[in-house]
């Protein structure tokens, strides 16, 4: 009696064990990633960027990715829904969007191992076999039988034929837009078989009930029961024939917006992977090289003064010397005073996106000297226009005259706390040396040189 104890104890130990690594075994498998459905997937943009031509602040600019697989993979399952799937990295968050409807072009078959039809198929033989039996007596069911035999190969037809489907891109997350292939082909392959179902049908009511009364009730029933299925879109049957169905050589487009991200502090190349999979998981995961992958190229910005806008040279003209009374002479173009004033404009493109702070600075390096000798307490009067610029968070001198002296900076704009891009535009309306009557004066061509410095950070 103790012995048969003891074996029952090791019999139940036993089971439980294998009953413990059946239900881990389980979970792995529902928790397992999606499966790519091509050996073979291209993934490519019609964005246009290269490296040496990258998007620069672009916000919703159309781009349509497109997803080619061929060489079909062997599915590791055959249940959950097929995606085609764009997946982008986290500095585009948020930034790829559907932009409308997205178009699949594919082919489909269906393994007939795979078709819910095995009972009725079962049925059918019985029922050919009837028939084929009863020929001799009544070589009138030849012609039925003949129509059957070909209903019969018709519905076993794996072939479910060239399909171009539009389908609405989904946002599954802020990093994944995904097109819900499975939806697409649902409606397409149900109502194949259903058609396929009801030629047998309108076949299977061309023959007489008498003779093979039962088992032409019970196929009946089958086909009844098959297309009631298949009427609806969430039967397993339905959703179990998607699952099962093969794609052969598919094109997807996807087209999107694309919105530059922001904070780039150096040019940034998106690598976006793009693939078709298959999943029976309710959160789609992927694997880190699923499908294929293409590139968009962004420009993170720069800011720049544009010094051909400012004069390159002042000339304020020849003058004769004398001490009795103050006086000003303006820079016209070419030194002549009968030619225009000398203008120039101070222009600033800051295309960044990154946090910003910097300062515009004007300074004279030193006296108006020609050789060792000077003008001495002379000033250079610079008039500036209206400021015209699309940032918020600067202070600025405008609309005034600014004094210029030697080692002297003028501070013009301060930008800071804001990451938007954006522009200066400072004109500078005239240009006017201020020279009073108690200089000292001697022959010469005097020179000094202005020093404009826009300063990342002040």
């Amino acid at each position: 009696m103790k012995r048969k104890r003891t074996r029952l104890f090791q019999q139940i130990c036993i089971t439980g064990a294998a009953l413990f690594l059946f239900l881990t075994s389980s979970n792995i498998i529902v928790s397992a990633v999606s499966v790519d459905l091509f050996a073979n997937t291209q993934v490519s943009n019609n964005s246009g960027t290269t490296a040496a031509a990258p998007y620069l602040n672009v916000s919703q600019q159309p781009v349509t990715f497109s997803i080619d697989g061929s060489t079909t993979g062997v599915s590791l399952i055959k249940t959950g829904k097929k995606y085609a799937l764009i997946s982008v990295p986290s500095q585009l968050s948020s930034k790829v969007t559907p932009n409308g409807t997205a178009t699949v072009t594919t082919t489909v078959t269906i393994p007939l191992a795979d078709l819910p039809i095995g009972g009725l198929l079962t049925l059918l033989s019985t029922l050919v076999t009837t028939i084929s039996t009863l020929l001799p007596l009544n070589p009138s069911l030849q012609a039925p039988l003949n129509s059957l035999n070909q209903a019969i190969n018709n519905l076993k037809n794996e072939n479910y034929g060239n399909q171009n489907l539009p389908i609405t891109t989904e946002q599954l997350s802020a990093t994944l837009l995904g097109v819900n292939i499975s939806q697409g082909l649902l409606p397409i392959l149900t109502s194949t078989l259903s058609n396929r179902l009801t030629d047998l049908n309108n076949v299977l009511n061309t023959l007489p009930l008498g003779l093979i009364g039962l088992v032409l009730t019970q196929v009946l029933s089958s086909v009844s029961g098959l297309l009631t299925s298949l009427g609806n879109p969430n039967s397993a049957i339905s959703t179990n024939l998607v699952s099962a169905s093969i794609l052969g050589k598919t094109d997807v487009s996807i087209p999107t917006f694309v919105t530059s991200p922001s904070g780039l502090t150096q040019d940034y190349t998106a690598l976006i992977r793009g693939g078709i999979v298959q999943t029976d998981d309710l959160t789609i995961q992927l694997l880190s090289n699923f499908g294929g992958n293409t590139n968009i190229y962004f420009d993170a910005g720069d800011l720049a003064l544009e010094s051909e806008l400012l004069p390159t040279n002042l000339n304020f003209g020849t003058h004769p010397i004398q001490t009795k009374v103050d006086e000003s002479w303006n820079a016209h173009v070419g030194g002549n005073s009968a030619n225009p004033l000398q203008t120039g404009t101070i222009r600033i493109d800051d295309t960044r996106t990154a946090a910003k702070a910097w300062q515009l600075k004007v300074a004279q390096a030193n006296n108006w000297m020609s050789g060792q000798k000077s003008l001495t307490n002379t000033r250079l009067a610079i008039s500036l226009g209206a400021l015209k610029t699309n940032f918020q968070n600067y202070s600025a001198v405008a609309n005034q005259t600014i004094q210029m002296l030697p080692s002297n900076q003028v501070i013009l704009m301060t930008l800071d706390n804001t990451t938007a891009a954006g522009y200066v535009e400072l004109p500078l309306n005239q240009f006017q040396l201020l020279v009073p009557k108690n200089t000292p004066r001697q022959t010469g061509s005097y020179q000094t040189t202005l020093q404009w410095t826009l300063s990342n950070t002040p």
